[in-house]
């Protein structure tokens, strides 16, 4: 059979090279978005299969980067609606003729009217690429999930919630498609600062030559800079959205000429500082280790190091590198399961709870104890207070509004409550008034896989703010990052408020309690 496909594929290229056109390339079938849906109980449905369906769709042809609109009409399908128990954005045919399509949804309509929705993200599966609206039995972005902003960290396959989806007699999603841009360059600045190129878009002096990235291949990137410059403060190779559309591929840098003649290298890795741009570090001296991601093509990164290239040359008009880009399977993800043996030692050594919020008319924050700015930032300070910006009397422009937090251990069973107290001035920094918090949690350092492999739970959780009624409403999120959290405020995650509420103002409290159950 495989060499009967190697013969038809074998004339099929020698007919194009004689510039005859195949009437197999004449028929080719479009490339085709569309609406996935199945209704709760599965009886009505639309797959763009060829089956034959009381569904009416509104198709749309792609033909490249642009707006679109798909739509289905369940009306003669079902006289009062559907709910639903899956539906999503679907492109057939796009992962050959567009690789590396990103869907935008800017719309979608529930019988004519809009909802709101929360950010999906791109991924090819079964055949096609999609975003998925609503899906329940994803918990997490794959492998190959992608965004046109090349930010997936608040991405989710559930878009909409359930219960919109009742009695719906017609569906209509608005999509931009756009093509994620791959390209490589080599990013620098000169030692002093005054000469630089970061492939952002930026005017600057520089004439770089950049290169797309199309798969694996050796590729050449360079920058020119007639007038020349003294030493190197940073340089790199930077592919732009290489991590996202290429997940567990390599760079390896064979070459780096200056001035046309090729320097001496020392032994490098690939990495990727926010799991978006891929990058090879020339000159790196604020790495002191290597990263968590740091990688090599051979496996072996011993005596790797971000400085490979000496960072002293002198006249520097001209930079060139030339590296191989290689395909390796993406790391494989910790398992989200764990012994009860090690669930055990765990829960001995305890757990703590901190509480946390991010204003959102003005920057007034107190991070999860795992982020910058936090617990381990000792050089800042900034977890012991309110911080807000736009102090022109500190170096870094930080503003303390003072107050002081509650954390707690979590030792067993029970009921904890986690607290902060505003201080003179409440949340009003020099930035002006905060009138709604974008976050408002409860970071832990509990592991989310003790929690998804059933040996501990967090319920029940209450939230008091200043002088208003104690609430119910929060998500305890196991999905994102490494640790439990408590959501009660998410603006970037909710597509509204869980309930109503007023900042508190100077010397206020806010409470939030949960109980803890499975030690």
């Amino acid at each position: 059979m495989k060499k009967i496909l190697s013969v038809i594929l074998g004339l099929a290229l020698l007919v194009s090279l004689m510039g005859v056109i195949p009437a197999s390339a004449e028929e080719a079938a479009p490339v085709e978005a569309y609406i996935m849906y199945a209704s709760g109980d599965w009886s009505v449905s639309y797959w763009n299969d060829g089956a034959e369906t009381p569904v009416v769709a509104t198709k749309a042809t792609i033909t490249g980067d642009g707006s679109y609109t798909v739509g289905l009409d369940f009306t003669a399908a079902a006289e009062n609606g559907v709910d639903t128990a899956f539906n999503a954005l679907g492109v057939k045919g796009a992962i050959e003729a567009f690789p590396k399509m990103c869907l935008k949804i800017t719309a979608i309509r529930i019988n004519g009217e809009p909802i709101e929705f929360a950010k999906g993200y791109t991924n090819d599966e079964d055949g096609a690429t999609r975003m998925n609206i609503y899906n329940e039995w994803v918990t997490g972005v794959p492998a190959d999930g992608r965004s046109w902003d090349g930010d997936t960290s608040d991405a989710s396959a559930i878009m909409v919630a359930k219960d919109v989806f009742t009695g719906v007699k017609t569906m209509e999603v608005d999509f931009d498609v756009v093509t994620l841009k791959v390209d490589a360059a080599i990013v620098f600045a000169s030692s002093d600062w005054a000469v630089s190129y970061w492939n952002d878009g930026a005017e600057s002096p520089v004439a770089a030559k950049n290169a797309d990235i199309k798969g694996e291949g050796t590729y050449t990137v360079g920058v020119e800079f007639p007038e020349g410059f003294n030493g190197l403060a940073f340089a790199a190779v930077k592919i732009n959205n290489g991590n996202v559309a290429y997940p567990g591929y390599f760079i390896d840098v064979k070459e780096v000429k200056v001035n046309g003649e090729a320097i001496e290298l020392k032994k490098g890795y690939t990495s990727s500082d926010d799991k978006v741009e891929m990058r090879y570090n020339l000159y790196n001296e604020w790495v002191t280790d290597l990263p968590a991601d740091a990688r090599r093509a051979d496996g072996n990164l011993e005596g790797a190091s971000p400085t490979i290239i000496d960072n002293t040359i002198e006249g520097i008009k001209s930079i060139e590198a030339t590296f191989d880009f290689i395909y390796g399977e993406p790391p494989a993800e910790e398992s989200e399961t764990m012994t009860e043996e090690d669930a055990k030692a765990l829960k001995e050594a305890g757990f703590h709870a901190f509480i946390g919020v991010q204003g959102k008319d003005t920057y007034v924050f107190r991070n999860a104890w795992y982020d910058s700015y936090a617990l381990n930032d000792a050089e800042h300070n900034y977890f012991d207070h309110l911080t807000g910006w736009g102090n022109p009397d500190t170096e870094d422009k930080s503003d303390n509004l003072g107050g002081t937090f509650t954390d707690v251990e979590i030792k067993g069973n029970g009921e904890y409550t986690v607290s902060l107290t505003t201080g003179e001035r409440g949340f009003t920094s020099l930035e002006g008034e905060t009138t709604a918090f974008n976050l408002l949690f409860v970071s832990t350092d509990i592991p989310n896989k003790l929690m998804n492999s059933g040996f501990l739970t967090i319920s029940d959780v209450k939230t008091k703010i200043g002088s208003g009624a104690t609430q119910a409403g929060a998500t305890v999120n196991t999905e994102e990052g490494d640790y439990v959290r408590i959501d009660v405020i998410n603006t970037y995650a909710q597509a509204e408020d869980p309930f109503g509420y007023t900042v508190p103002g100077p010397n206020e409290t806010i409470e939030i309690t949960f109980t803890v159950s499975g030690w």
